[in-house]
């Protein structure tokens, strides 16, 4: 985990295992039974997004798009056609340095399952095509994985739900990347890859989303050369960053896609950072 906070007193905190990691989920501001039952329901509403657009359950409404979307217009719900639809906003804003095409290269190297050849590799984010009554078509066959962006909605959507059932104080932690809200500000410290036993405290907030990436922690062998889970989409090959990229912005759907184009192009993402209203923190990795 790349980020950490301190408990607020007399919460409640839970954890449950989703898209790969463990979620918590911190609240306060009911009692005791109104408060469990709320974080369920915010738990529930994580494992909907799991259930949804999971790449490796062969009945996720993502593996369906996956297989047959090449063919005609698949109907998607409503969460899976918002993540897409922002997916391909990120895409067009940081000229493809975020694309949730690049499957076929994390099947290639390991990191997903299938066969490590496969036709579906040709493509980009620009064959996504969107129609009417939530349908969605790839112009080609492709390769979808919404792991660099999927967590970001689900926390996204555990905070909406704990906001509705009327807690005033949340934070939903799902591996490091989390979102918070309440009415006493909070500290938030961000581990130093070189140090992980030094945090960088950022200014106290009131309320936002951080998410992190560090492609050192992640990277591994790969013939002569290394691979990661982090890929270049332009180039089809492992990002190779020296740093750790923490962002911080309003909701934790964009900052979690926005670690991936900071890592490729810092330089380039400071205008996409600028207009989405987010932040960046690199700091350099052993």
């Amino acid at each position: 985990m790349n980020a950490s906070l301190a408990l607020a007193r007399g919460s409640l905190r839970r954890a449950q295992p989703w898209l790969g990691t463990l979620v918590s989920i911190e609240a306060s501001g009911l009692s005791p039974t109104r408060l469990a039952n709320a974080m369920e329901r915010a738990f529930r509403a994580v494992a909907r997004v799991h259930t949804l657009m999971s790449f490796h359950d062969p009945e996720s409404e993502l593996a369906r798009l996956n297989r047959d979307a090449h063919g005609g217009p698949i109907p998607v719900s409503g969460h899976l056609l918002r993540v897409l639809r922002t997916a391909c906003r990120i895409s067009a804003l940081t000229g493809g340095r975020f694309d949730v095409t690049v499957a076929p290269v994390l099947v290639r190297w390991g990191y997903l399952p299938g066969p490590p050849a496969s036709e579906n590799g040709h493509g980009d984010w620009r064959d996504l095509r969107f129609g009417p009554g939530n349908t969605v078509q790839f112009a080609r066959p492709l390769l979808i994985d919404l792991g660099g962006i999927a967590k970001g909605y689900a926390v996204d959507l555990a905070i909406a739900t704990l906001c509705r059932a009327g807690v005033t104080q949340a934070c939903v932690n799902a591996g490091g990347d989390l979102r918070f809200y309440g009415r006493e500000p909070r500290q938030i410290g961000i581990r130093d890859p070189d140090n992980p036993g030094r945090l960088h405290l950022l200014p106290a907030r009131l309320n936002g989303a951080v998410a992190s990436s560090c492609v050192q922690n992640t990277r591994r062998r790969q013939g002569r050369g290394w691979c990661s889970p982090v890929v270049n989409p332009l180039t089809g090959r492992a990002l190779s960053a020296p740093y750790s990229v923490t962002v911080l912005a309003r909701s934790c759907l964009y900052a979690d896609a926005l670690t991936k184009p900071v890592a490729l192009d810092a330089a380039a993402a400071t205008p996409v950072l600028r207009r989405l209203r987010a932040q960046a923190l690199l700091l350099p990795a052993p």
